[in-house]
Order: C-alpha cells, then sequence, then structure tokens
C-alpha cells in the first residue's frame, strides 16, 4: 500500500494536522486569513476569489484559505499551492536547529508532501484547487499577470528568498487584490536595524534590544517592499491601489475559527485571540 492509500485509509475525509509541526506559526494567524477573505468580499465586493500560496508545507494554511472561500463566496473560488517540498535548511547557518532539523527530516522523505496531498483531499466541495511542486523562483515567473485576488506568501524566510517571492508576486495580484504573509514578528521600526541586516538570511534570530524572537529576512524584505504593513500577531497584509499599495483594516471581522484545526491548535488559537482581539 503506498503512503498516500495508507494516509486516506487512516483517516478518510479527515485531514492531518495533529502530529508535531503540521502546523508552523501561531494558528491565531489563520483567523486574520479567513478575515481577509471577508474584508475582500464585504468590503471590496469580490464574489468569487482566486488565491495563490507560495509555501504549503502540509497544507494547513491553504485548508483556511479554502474555508474563507466557503464561508463568504460560497465556494466560488480557486487555491493554487506551489512549494518546491525539498529541504531547504541544509547549507543554511540554521540548518542544526532542532526545528530546521525536523522539517527537512519530513522534506527529504517526502512525508510532509503526501500529507499535504492528503489534505487537499479534504477541501470544501466547489473550489477548484492545484498545486505546483517546484522552486518559486522557477514557477512564478510562469503565472499570469494580475490573475489573484489573494497571494499569500509563506515559503523560505531568508532575506533573497522573501524579497525574490514578494517581487515575483506584485504583478500577480489584480488591482484591489492583496499580498500578504506570515511570520512578520516584528517590523522594521521595532527591530535593531544593524542586527536584522546583518542576520537577515538566517530563518530565525533573537532581536538584542527586546529579546523577541523574529524572522529578520521576513523584516527586512517586507520593510523593503512595502514599508510599513498592516499586521496582527505576525500575519500581515497590503492591498493593491492601482500602482500603490496600501494597509487594509478588519474592523468588523467575524472571529471565524479553521474547522480543521485540532484540539490543541484550536484552543492555541482561542488564547492568543482573547489576548489580542482590540486588534479587530
Amino acid at each position: 500500500m503506498s503512503c498516500r492509500s495508507l494516509l486516506s485509509a487512516l483517516h478518510p475525509g479527515r485531514p492531518i494536522l495533529h502530529i508535531d509541526r503540521a502546523i508552523l506559526g501561531a494558528p491565531v494567524r489563520h483567523l486574520f486569513m479567513i478575515g481577509t477573505t471577508w474584508y475582500l468580499k464585504e468590503r471590496c465586493g469580490r464574489d468569487a476569489l482566486s488565491v495563490l500560496e507560495v509555501g504549503s508545507w502540509c497544507g494547513a494554511s491553504a485548508l483556511s484559505w479554502a474555508q474563507g472561500i466557503s464561508t463568504y463566496c460560497a465556494g466560488r473560488g480557486s487555491l493554487t499551492c506551489v512549494d518546491a517540498w525539498t529541504p531547504f535548511f541544509t547549507e543554511t547557518p540554521d540548518a542544526k536547529a532542532d526545528y530546521a532539523v525536523a522539517m527537512d527530516a519530513m522534506l527529504a522523505s517526502d512525508v510532509a508532501y503526501e500529507i499535504f496531498v492528503h489534505n487537499m483531499t479534504t477541501l470544501p466541495p466547489g473550489i477548484a484547487a492545484q498545486h505546483v511542486r517546484g522552486l518559486s523562483e522557477h514557477v512564478l515567473p510562469q503565472l499570469r499577470d494580475a490573475q489573484y485576488d489573494i497571494a499569500f506568501v509563506d515559503a523560505n524566510h531568508a532575506y533573497s528568498s522573501v524579497r525574490a517571492d514578494l517581487t515575483a508576486t506584485l504583478r500577480l495580484v489584480r488591482d484591489g487584490g492583496i499580498i500578504c504573509g506570515d511570520d512578520l514578528n516584528r517590523q522594521l521600526d521595532e527591530c535593531d536595524a544593524a542586527h536584522v541586516h546583518a542576520n537577515r538570511e538566517r530563518d530565525l534570530a533573537t532581536d538584542p534590544e527586546t529579546g523577541h524572537s523574529y524572522h529578520p529576512g521576513v523584516t527586512a524584505a517586507v520593510a523593503e517592499v512595502f514599508g510599513r504593513v498592516s499586521v496582527w500577531a505576525g500575519f500581515w497584509a497590503m492591498q493593491k491601489d492601482g500602482t500603490a499599495w496600501r494597509p487594509i483594516v478588519l474592523r468588523g471581522m467575524p472571529v471565524v475559527y479553521p474547522k480543521h484545526f485540532p484540539a490543541a491548535a484550536l484552543a492555541d488559537a482561542q488564547a492568543h485571540f482573547a489576548d489580542i482581539q482590540h486588534l479587530v
């Protein structure tokens, strides 16, 4: 029996997100992802949404985007996921970190990819979904201009990769659409700029001024491309307005928890949202 068949037999019709590291980042950010679909439907009148996801891992965020499309657009929309699903920490300064070793092992063994493929079989009905397995630097240039309402960038967090992904997605979002991403723990004006620059090719670092962990590559690239952005608990977003990019406001956003979250992730999201609900 193949790995894919085994996963389907063990978890028929149910996503697999309960294993360690299947959901990366803070689960509460998924509420704001779903809130972004609400914003485009209720504030901008988009009746169908086309979402591009750059960096998909095990599929948790893809399922959240799909839930947003299902909730606010009655399933009218599409989802395109781009990921190489190959190890990428090996030659980086973070290669020996426990999380990097574990993630690279899941990628080298294809476990992360097979879980992703299984999880995509649990998407709500009606959503057209596809995935492209390849490096974003090769895939994104092949995509047609202005075809997406949302481009979500959450792949390699080294500055050079984030900067390239953001630059490549600028032309892919139609007017009024949104570019967003994960893991913006600190904006540039909230950090020691010299520390950001010195560590920008690292995945994770600790800011010497605050003692907080952050992703210097994400901080540097987002600031370089957009300046200061709208951000909620690490999830950030900017809306295309002609040739400019504007922050968005999620005031009034309904609080919708991902249906695919296992109990631990749901409890974590609920606890964290109680602390930051003033943001909306």
